[in-house]
Parts: C-alpha cells; sequence; structure tokens
C-alpha cells in the first residue's frame, strides 16, 4: 500500500519567519481512508493534522515535539482520493500556521501550537 510521498516545492525565511511547501497526491488506497466513509472517502481530520500537517512540521523543523493545543482549525472543503494538495507552513516562534490547498481552493487551515 503506497503512503504519502511529498515534494518540497519551497523552504525560505523571511523577517516574518519560516515557510515551508510541499505538493502531495491522496492515493486512493491510503490507510486513512478506509471505512471513512463507504462509497463516499474522504480524509479524517485526524489524519489531515497528523500524517499532512504535523509530518510536514516535524520534517521542517525537528526540534519541536508535540503540539500543546491546535488553534483556528477550520475544516471548510473535503479532502478526497486523488486530490492534489499543497501544505503550506508558516512558522513564527513557536506557532506553526497551516492551510491544505487545492488549487486556490482552501481545504483545510488553523496553527499548531508547541509551547
Amino acid at each position: 500500500m503506497p503512503g504519502l510521498e511529498f515534494r518540497l516545492l519551497a523552504r525560505t525565511t523571511t523577517d516574518a519567519g519560516e515557510h515551508g511547501r510541499f505538493a502531495v497526491r491522496i492515493p486512493a488506497d491510503l490507510l486513512y481512508l478506509r471505512g471513512h466513509f463507504p462509497n463516499y472517502p474522504l480524509l479524517p481530520g485526524v489524519a489531515q493534522l497528523l500524517a499532512l500537517v504535523l509530518d510536514r512540521a516535524h520534517a521542517l523543523w525537528p526540534e519541536f515535539d508535540q503540539p500543546r493545543r491546535v488553534a483556528r482549525l477550520k475544516f471548510r472543503h473535503g479532502i478526497f482520493p486523488g486530490d492534489e494538495l499543497e501544505v503550506r507552513l508558516d512558522r513564527h516562534a513557536d506557532e506553526v500556521r497551516f492551510a491544505l490547498h487545492r488549487g486556490e481552493q482552501v481545504c483545510t487551515s488553523g496553527a499548531l501550537i508547541f509551547a
């Protein structure tokens, strides 16, 4: 069973913080899609946070442990098998703001607070 394969699009540092962007395609046989939901596979919110956002935050900033909380979390549009996404991360001190984009559409956004 294939997993998620990320491609780094950009990693930058500015006066406003550190930023990272990744591309990823959601495979139809991704384990997280099993049973969620029969005949209408949808990537669960917890999988979005753990497998897409937290995994990439740890890849960019391995000094972070586990987040203490999630803030401003918004699930705006479902994520489905075959979707091509861009994971955008912006670090400001101990906070990582994130957005999962499908084209120009923001599917999910929020912030992980690490301190």
